[in-house]
């Protein structure tokens, strides 16, 4: 997803090259599990090179997957059990919502059909219900850090956790058009986390894997700190 935003910008043809390569050897397929929204992120580069393109072999895996889960959305719950690959069907885990949600939000801004936008609104609300403690206004992992603290007695939010919600916020954003009913929800999102996050920033300007107790883990978290950049 990085490189498809570089080829965008770059003058140098071998990203874009890079790319289109990568998604003939899998024909432009999503990976295999129907739910899993790891499976789907690869789709947000797809979705960029056939707006680039036209062609729609890079379309029409992805608008198949996505009307798929739309007809038949997994009736399993938000509890994340790692044995268990059910659990793993629903945006259960904050990263999730970077890899899945944009998609939804790219297919509707390239159809027009808004039913991927209600799809996509009604799961990520569902996790933001979950997850996100609105006091703190950072996310946690999943449900098994509910009861967790770190060794400073804080609760445990993960940096690069959070940093992938605030970075599927922003491209969720850049696809949803004004008028959208749900674009308030997500704008006031990610102000209020950057708002949070912006004050858990140390003195060198990078954050730590876990953001209310860095001394725990002294070295800087490169990948959250790019995130929270983004």
């Amino acid at each position: 997803i990085g490189m498809s935003e570089l080829a965008a910008i770059s003058k140098d043809a071998k990203y874009g090259k890079w790319l289109r390569d990568i998604g003939w050897k899998y024909q432009w397929q999503p990976n295999g599990h129907m739910y899993l929204a790891d499976d789907l992120a690869v789709s947000q580069m797809y979705l960029d090179m056939y707006r680039r393109t036209g062609d729609k072999r890079m379309l029409d895996p992805t608008t198949a997957r996505t009307e798929w889960v739309i007809r038949h959305p997994s009736a399993s719950s938000l509890l994340i059990d790692y044995k268990d690959y059910l659990t793993l069907e629903r945006w259960s885990w904050c990263d999730a919502l970077f890899m899945a949600p944009p998609v939804y939000a790219q297919m509707s801004r390239i159809t027009g059909d808004p039913k991927y936008l209600e799809f996509m609104d009604k799961e990520f609300k569902a996790t933001y219900d979950f997850l996100y403690d609105k006091g703190e206004r950072l996310f946690y992992r999943d449900h098994t850090f509910f009861d967790k603290k770190e060794a400073n007695g804080k609760k445990i939010f993960w940096g690069r956790g959070n940093g992938w919600v605030m970075g599927g916020l922003v491209k969720i954003l850049k696809e949803l058009p004004g008028n959208a009913p749900s674009r308030r929800f997500y704008e006031t999102l990610l102000v209020e986390m950057s708002e949070r996050v912006a004050g858990l920033q140390d003195r060198d300007g990078y954050w730590h894997a876990s953001l209310l107790d860095p001394g725990a883990y002294p070295n800087p978290e490169t990948s959250g700190s790019g995130f929270f950049v983004y």
